[in-house]
């Protein structure tokens, strides 16, 4: 099973990965993994060469990102494995449309979630060098205007020895500034730290200077054809510098092959937001979060079906007893392969342990069971259980020994069978039993399942639709 490992001040070693996606969301990038790196748990492992990262967010929710690497598929089998055996939802984060469709298309019940206020702001890097065109004459008019209030202005790639001015300027700009809240406070604060550690972390940065005063800072990274503005921080006294900051910073370094530029989130500020806008994106880009769920989600925890001489239903507390009984069945056991004893350890069996812990595997979404009834006693157990994330689940059954013969396990495992398939809209039935147990062997293949493999001690059945 995957093991993670914290991403913290080692965000460099993602970087032989990051070069591999075509995702260029700002959130994909050594400087925002590094800059909030203690707000949002992020924890990698790696798989067959290819990067897999868990974010755990500041509301607790877990997502994973769309793997990085050479074994893309063979990555997502592991992501699947590890949440079934933590007890995990299933979550895509960070998604672009065509990694969605992807992921949509290999699930079988799927939910996306997308928020405004996360977009990044895609513009076309040629357009930040000349603010050509109607537009771009706004920004065009602030720019004139500031080379013409500040002819002798000087704009200079961030360097070893002008870093000291830089960071002096942002302590300076952020002390400025009016109280904040929390979010833009760790935002100031990650800015300094970025600039700080701006060379260790491939990035790139500028300052303008006027007069010899800094009075704009800007640090960014390329990512294969994106340009990453990560922190653009400026004198407002100086009118037009925001503007003037952005073009020299894309006239510096969106070279090379650098075709876009990421100017991030507008975080749903309504000013940033008409900011942003103000210089005509060529894409508003949605972050997608992809929910992956099994058939599970769709079961009516308060169902009931009637046959013509049996009631399914959830167990209930006045079955508990009779539940005990059926699972500390001996003979019924052998025929499972399960010993109630190994979960116990010294514990004494009680209506209430089975009775809870049978509860517990539906708050876990691992399984369901049903009692089947006869006049109102429990005769048997149906449950669902095993469900994948395709469509799948499996059925089991056993019966007290005295019913047996009766016709019970056909009729309730047939009325269960017509739900899963009529009702939660199952694409496979599975089921099995040890090779010895011919009564059950015979019950599935009437039930229409069929042989699909099976090993030294099992039969393995399977029906779809």
């Amino acid at each position: 099973m995957l093991k993670f490992t914290k991403l913290g001040e080692n965000v460099n070693l993602i970087k032989e990965y990051i070069d591999q996606t075509e995702i260029n969301f700002c959130d994909i990038s050594q400087g925002v993994k590094y800059m909030w790196r203690d707000t949002v748990q992020v924890e990698y492992a790696v798989y067959n060469h290819t990067l897999i990262l868990k974010e755990k967010n500041t509301s607790g929710r877990i997502s994973f990102y769309y793997p990085m690497g050479k074994d893309v598929d063979g990555a997502i089998l592991k992501i699947e494995e590890f949440c079934r055996a933590k007890k995990l939802d299933l979550v895509f984060g960070y998604l672009d449309e065509i990694k969605l469709k992807k992921l949509e298309n290999r699930y079988y019940y799927t939910q996306n979630q997308k928020d405004r206020n996360w977009c990044d702001y895609i513009y076309i890097a040629e357009n930040f060098k000349t603010y050509s065109g109607k537009k771009l004459s706004g920004q065009r008019n602030h720019v004139n205007k500031f080379k013409k209030s500040y002819p002798d202005y000087q704009f200079e790639r961030l360097t070893a020895e002008n870093l000291g001015d830089a960071l002096a300027f942002l302590k300076e700009h952020n002390a400025k500034r009016e109280r904040a809240g929390k979010i833009e406070e760790l935002e100031r604060q990650h800015a300094f730290s970025l600039t700080e550690n701006a060379f260790v972390l491939n990035q790139v940065g500028g300052m303008i200077k006027v007069d010899g005063k800094v009075v704009a800072v800007s640090v960014g990274e390329r990512v294969k054809d994106t340009l990453i503005v990560h922190v653009e921080k400026a004198d407002t006294e100086y009118s037009g510098v925001y503007p003037t900051m952005a073009q020299e910073f894309a006239k510096e370094y969106a070279t090379d092959g650098i075709v876009y530029i990421n100017r991030e989130e507008d975080c749903g500020d309504l000013g940033l937001r008409t900011s942003k806008m103000q210089y005509s994106p060529h894409e508003i880009k949605y972050k997608n979060f992809l929910s992956v769920y099994t058939l599970f989600d769709r079961i009516d925890l308060d169902l009931r079906l009637n046959t013509e001489r049996l009631t399914v239903e959830r167990i209930q507390e006045q079955d508990a007893k009779d539940y005990e009984r059926l699972y500390t069945d001996d003979k019924l056991n052998a025929l499972w392969g399960y010993d109630y004893r190994a979960d116990l350890g010294e514990n004494k069996p009680t209506p209430e342990y089975f009775f809870n812990f049978q509860q517990l595997m539906v708050d876990t979404k691992e399984e369901i069971s049903f009692a089947v009834k006869q006049n109102g006693k429990m005769v048997g157990e149906l449950v669902l259980h095993n469900f994948d994330y395709y469509g799948g689940l499996e059925m089991g059954f056993r019966f007290f020994e005295n019913v047996q013969g009766k016709g019970y396990a056909i009729e309730s495992a047939t009325a269960l069978k017509e739900y899963v398939f009529n009702e939660l809209g199952a694409k496979t039935l599975k089921s099995r039993c040890y090779k010895q147990n011919e009564k059950s062997n015979k019950l599935i293949e009437r039930l229409g399942l069929k042989i699909c493999s099976e090993d030294k001690e099992k039969y393995y059945f399977s029906l779809e639709r």
